[in-house]
């Protein structure tokens, strides 16, 4: 049986310490000469576990500081679809608790535009690449919170479906997407969604500012007007700022609340 390199096995064993809660978030971890003397070792040893930590996204560490548990409070992200409310009604929400939560009111920027669909996104929503409607437009939304980048949500839309109307125009749709493609003829009936989580590429860390060991969340969604897609929408959110919650049938917003106090990093 192969044994764990002794900087791992104490990363392990410090990981375990932080989830049972006796270090809380916020709180600072041993000192490296109190770690040495606790694990009996040699500081190379204390400095390489409490990277292997910092690396996981547990802990921050300061030259001369220390090192911390990371308080983790994220936002919930409501994801799922709401009968009688509009996804942009559900933003303002959004705005509000993070308003209250972050002390900071977030600010978008849209940007709108063209592109070929091909790959994924051409399988996706049904389009031929060589064809002269094989192209979709682009609504890309970014949220930033002071100077970080907090969440992109874009959509692409089938471009015989969406050009020359307001789901081509850089401006917000006061009523809704949803609306504005039924109006179209085009009713939304259903949807699927996909969620993961990946490590973010360099360009993505620098984008959101993510700290060591932070994944983005990935939440992809295709809607439908019966069997046609009319709507492929992909939203980035930084695990450490934001959770996903999904609701099923009649619950009452004060339910919605209990929901959203929830924090997986809470024990």
């Amino acid at each position: 049986m192969a044994v764990e390199p002794r900087h791992i096995e104490i990363a392990q064993e410090l990981m375990e310490e932080i989830e049972e809660g006796r270090y809380r978030p916020g709180e600072a971890l041993p000192t490296e000469d109190q770690l040495i003397q606790t694990y009996r070792t040699s500081r190379n040893t204390v400095r390489r576990a409490l990277q292997e930590l910092a690396s996981r996204g547990r802990i921050d560490t300061k030259q001369g500081s220390g090192s911390k548990v990371r308080d983790y409070r994220p936002t919930v992200h409501l994801a799922s679809p709401i009968d009688g409310q509009a996804e942009d009604e559900r933003y303002d929400e959004y705005v509000e608790r993070i308003r209250n939560e972050q002390g900071q009111v977030p600010r978008e920027e849209l940007m709108v535009g063209r592109e070929a669909a091909t790959g994924m996104l051409a399988h996706l929503l049904q389009l031929d690449p060589s064809d002269a409607r094989g192209f979709v437009v682009i609504r890309r939304y970014d949220r930033f919170l002071g100077s970080r980048l907090w969440q992109r949500q874009e959509s692409f839309y089938p471009d015989y479906i969406a050009e020359g109307t307001d789901l081509d125009r850089p401006a917000s749709i006061p009523d809704g997407t949803k609306k504005t493609l039924a109006e179209l003829g085009y009713p939304q009936t259903g949807s699927w969604d996909v969620v993961g989580a990946k490590m973010p590429s360099l360009k993505e860390s620098t984008r959101f500012v993510l700290g060591p060991g932070v994944p983005l969340l990935v939440h992809e969604r295709v809607a439908y007007s019966n069997t046609t897609p009319i709507r492929f929408t992909r939203t980035f959110l930084p695990a450490d700022r934001h959770q996903l919650l999904y609701a099923e049938g009649d619950i009452p917003p004060e339910l919605l609340q209990t929901a959203s106090d929830v924090n997986v990093y809470d024990r």
